[in-house]
Order: structure tokens, then sequence, then C-alpha cells
């Protein structure tokens, strides 16, 4: 095989693992209009998915599914806040930009209209 054809044949391979793998982390986004912020996710095989931020003390607000895999919960706005999932029971984070530490060695996801 030659140098052109290994370098070339090893560029596709790890084009289609980024594909493959890209594809099985959850998509998570959170868009602000007005005086709320709408948090949308997808979680394909939960049952039940609540969000929770420091905005308002980390109160659980159930999640909604809409088409597919895709769950969306509205809350009221803030200009920071810290946040999670609880997906079927368990503590999960997104993958998401920014992270702090919390008070019980964990992290949360850290969300700043600012950022």
């Amino acid at each position: 095989m030659t140098t052109w054809l290994r370098a070339n044949w090893i560029a596709g391979l790890l084009f289609v693992c980024l594909l493959f793998f890209s594809g099985c982390a959850p998509k998570h986004s959170i868009r602000v209009a007005g005086d709320s912020i709408t948090v949308y996710c997808e979680y394909p095989e939960a049952k039940k998915v609540v969000f929770a931020s420091s905005a308002d003390r980390f109160q659980l607000h159930e999640a909604a599914q809409a088409k597919g895999d895709s769950w969306v919960v509205t809350v009221p706005k803030a200009k920071e806040f810290t946040y999670f999932y609880m997906v079927d029971g368990v503590v999960t984070l997104p993958e998401c930009r920014y992270t702090v530490m919390d008070d019980f060695g964990g992290k949360n996801c850290f969300f700043s209209e600012e950022l």
C-alpha cells in the first residue's frame, strides 16, 4: 500500500468514526426568548427527563417529549445559571461548553447569556 493511499485510508476511517460517535452523543441546546429560556435535548432511550437549575434553587422541571428522541422544557429567564438533567432518575450532564464544580464534588453545566 502506498503512503498516499494509506494516509487517505486512515483519514477516511477517522472521518467515519467521527460521524458514528458524534451521532451517539446527546444533542443539547438552550434558546433565550423574551422572559423565558427553552432547553432542548435528545435522550433516545429516556422514559422521563427532568431539568434542574440554580436559577430557581434546583426545582425539578419535567421535560415534555417532543418529536422522536427530543425533550423540551421552558423555564423563567435568568442571565446565568448552572444546571443538569435527571434522565430516568440518574443525574446526567449533556455535552456543554462550560462546567463548574458543584457543592457535592460533581459537575454542573454553566450557562451565561454573555458567553
